[in-house]
């Protein structure tokens, strides 16, 4: 039986709404009070400014240790944001480990955004619209360059799905990149989990077994999943995503994180209701299958 750890990221400050760095504890709370499901959690807090470049970093090197040393010990790490910067420390101590081993960290990455401003193409500043141009080794060197200076994530490594919001300059840098990208326009009900299970089995194969999830609630559909800070119409259905995830490889799967959940939006408890769902199919999947 493979051991857990949810590591929290408490951090909001970098997002459009402040609210999201409360999740990690309410979600490790909730989970600690489900019958059967026993979990082991460390929750990091983030005390800086939202530009604090040099704070942000050194939040971000204790989560990656954290990651660093779940993978060490053969412990699954299940990483719960917080806004999506949260990505920087989780993916960059997973990248970490594996670098040592000389092998690759694929990531697919479920947002109704691309993630990929770096920061002379950010408006806003905010680092939770930069953290995919961070790992793929652009941006602030003080992120880029947690625990290790090798970028953490290779473009041919990276797919998206659910994308549908976005500026031109991210999507001109992940397409000089030759990053895949499913906007949300080429996917349906009908075709979701085929191209999901075709992306995440073609990703095992070229990192030999060594693919992270990271999941922002926004990229589902927003009729379904309401507390998000930055909901955009249509998405992922999250029945779709439930099946998708029950039907992965488990075996190649060697992290998971949900992020951008805003309690304070969560106004019927619905969203949180999803996602303790999810998680506990992942603990269950992950506990006995891995």
């Amino acid at each position: 039986m493979t051991r857990i750890k949810l590591i929290g990221s408490a951090i909001g400050n970098c997002g459009r709404l402040n609210g999201c760095e409360s999740s990690p504890y309410q979600i490790s709370n909730t989970l600690a009070n489900t019958e059967g499901v026993l979990l082991d959690s460390d929750v990091v807090a983030y005390t800086g400014g939202s530009h604090d470049v040099l704070a942000q970093r050194e939040f971000f090197v204790r989560v990656a240790h954290r990651a660093e040393r779940a993978i060490t010990k053969r412990v699954f790490p299940i990483f719960i944001g917080g806004d999506h910067s949260c990505a920087i420390g989780s993916w960059s101590g997973i990248a970490y480990n594996l670098e040592r081993q000389k092998k690759d960290l694929a990531l697919i990455w479920i947002d109704a955004h691309m993630d990929a401003h770096r920061p002379e193409t950010s408006e806003t500043g905010n680092l939770h619209g930069m953290p995919v141009a961070h790992l793929l080794g652009h941006g602030h060197k003080e992120l880029t360059s947690i625990l290790s200076a090798t970028p953490k994530l290779k473009p041919e490594n990276v797919v998206y799905f659910g994308i549908r919001s976005f500026e031109k300059p991210e999507e001109d840098f992940l397409q000089s990149l030759g990053v895949k990208i499913y906007y949300q326009d080429m996917l349906s009900d009908d075709n979701f989990v085929e191209l999901f299970l075709q992306e995440y089995n073609r990703l095992a194969q070229q990192t030999n077994g060594n693919v992270g999830i990271s999941l922002d609630l926004d990229g589902l559909d927003p009729n379904e999943i309401k507390a998000v800070g930055t909901p955009v119409e249509n998405g992922i259905s999250t029945r779709k995503f439930t099946e998708a995830i029950e039907k992965i490889d488990v075996h190649n799967l060697v992290g998971f994180e949900i992020a951008e959940y805003n309690p304070s939006l969560d106004k019927d408890g619905s969203s949180m209701k999803y996602m303790l769902e999810l998680l506990k199919l992942v603990i269950a999947r992950i506990r006995y299958d891995h």
